[in-house]
């Protein structure tokens, strides 16, 4: 570990976000991706000579500090992946344009339709009346919802699969 105490809030704030609900995931991820700034931070600060010095009290030969350049390279790769995985998970939930919305409501049979349409007054279903219409700001905006309530309903499967499996 190169900062146990950080790397253990890092593991904290994702069981946190692997167990979140549509209500708070957004915040989770915000919350996650700002320790994972600041970690990556850090690391960055390490890369330096005189930074794994520090960190590893005395070095005894130059394989010692390879060897810890390596590991904290091998810290700052998996950061970035990490950061881009709940960056583009974020992204998901919060940049939805009409388009997708629509997709959206289509794949998962939004109100049992599965032919929702953007018109220039907003988003239906084909056969909609006027009042079946939504705004295309209540339209985003429930495609966003959807979208979490769907990653939230995939991560529980997930979990109660995993714990299932003999």
């Amino acid at each position: 570990m190169v900062y146990p105490e950080l790397e253990e809030k890092l593991q904290h704030a994702r069981c946190l976000l692997e167990g979140a609900t549509s209500e708070n995931i957004i915040g989770l991820c915000k919350q996650y991706l700002a320790l994972l700034a600041e970690y990556r931070s850090r690391l960055y600060k390490l890369q330096g000579t005189s930074g794994i010095q520090q960190q590893s009290g005395s070095v005894s030969s130059g394989e010692d500090n390879s060897e810890t350049r390596k590991v904290v390279r091998a810290a700052i790769e998996n950061t970035t992946q990490e950061r881009n995985r709940t960056e583009t998970l974020l992204l998901s939930f919060t940049t939805v344009s009409a388009y997708e919305a629509v997709d959206t409501f289509n794949k998962l049979k939004y109100l049992g339709h599965v032919d929702w349409e953007l018109r220039a007054s907003g988003v239906k279903f084909s056969e909609g009346t006027a009042r079946d219409i939504l705004t295309i700001q209540e339209a985003v905006d429930i495609a966003g919802r959807l979208r979490r309530e769907v990653h939230v309903a995939a991560q529980a499967f997930e979990e109660v699969s995993n714990s299932v499996t003999p």
